[in-house]
């Protein structure tokens, strides 16, 4: 057999091989997008949307714009907004008109911070105290944050719930419920050390993000090294974040699943997939 066809068929067997583990890290992660409960909804949107700038995940991200719970609608704006995805305008502008004040303003702020400054109205009024909802949105959360004004814990825990279902800033995992954060001082500060070490993607950065994925024994923290690992590991951590699929945390296993898709589409996955199976 000439060796041109040996090569394009290893070329072939290699991506057959890599073509699996997204293939199942998908099929953990789809069905949360439609799970009856809205916390797992919540945490597979956050972690569809950690997948990155992917058609599919942008798709089904946009998608949950129109889940019945605001605050799954309001996280699938904050996501597009963390995704940079620019072809999400117009279903963001038509976010802005979401009967629910939070989802507005998940909204609004997403397509502010990639530059489209269409919702500065909503903004404006949010400010001025004008903006009116349906349910409790902005306009509550903003009369309820001035009561809790002295209590900066309790301001944290409010907006983490009620502006967007999801905590972004340094943390930017959203499947994190705030209350345990502040139960847990160490939690927070390990995940936070987690965040920042994603941004040396060195192979001593790898190692320890690959240990807290798989052997942490804190959901929490397992979630947000997976989402780490995703951001700047390679492909030679897919066949452990696998063992992930099959945790009893929807947190775990969705970002774990997340971070196999981004994992599997780097440039060099096909040649590290040939090389560890």
């Amino acid at each position: 057999m000439p060796s041109k066809v040996i090569a394009v068929a290893f070329l072939l067997a290699g991506t057959c091989l890599l073509a699996q583990p997204e293939k199942t890290a998908w099929d953990v992660l789809k069905p949360g997008l439609v799970d009856t409960n809205p916390l797992n909804r919540r945490q597979a949107v956050t972690a569809t949307g950690a997948v990155g700038l992917d058609p599919q995940a942008v798709q089904l991200v946009e998608a949950a714009l129109k889940d019945n719970d605001s605050l799954i609608r309001a996280t699938a704006a904050a996501e597009l907004g963390e995704m940079k995805s620019r072809q999400s305008f117009p279903a963001l502008k038509a976010a802005l008109d979401d009967p629910s004040g939070e989802v507005g303003f998940a909204a609004a702020k997403a397509l502010w911070d990639m530059g489209d400054k269409t919702g500065r109205g909503f903004l404006e009024d949010v400010v001025a105290g004008q903006q009116e909802a349906t349910d409790a949105g902005v306009k509550g959360a903003l009369h309820r944050a001035d009561r809790l004004r002295h209590d900066p814990k309790a301001m944290a825990v409010l907006g983490a719930k009620e502006a967007s279902g999801a905590l972004l800033g340094p943390f930017n995992i959203g499947v994190i419920a705030a209350e345990q954060l502040f139960k847990n001082t160490r939690v927070a500060a390990r995940m936070q050390a987690l965040n920042l070490l994603a941004e040396e993607c060195d192979p001593q950065t790898f190692k320890v993000l690959e240990a807290a994925a798989t052997g942490d024994d804190n959901w929490a923290e397992k979630a947000a090294a997976a989402k780490a690992l995703g951001r700047c590991g390679n492909p030679d951590a897919i066949p452990k974040l696998e063992v992930n699929l099959s945790d009893s945390n929807a947190a775990v296993r969705f970002m774990s699943a997340a971070a196999i898709i981004r994992l599997s589409r780097k440039p060099d996955a096909a040649v590290s997939a040939s090389q560890t199976r």
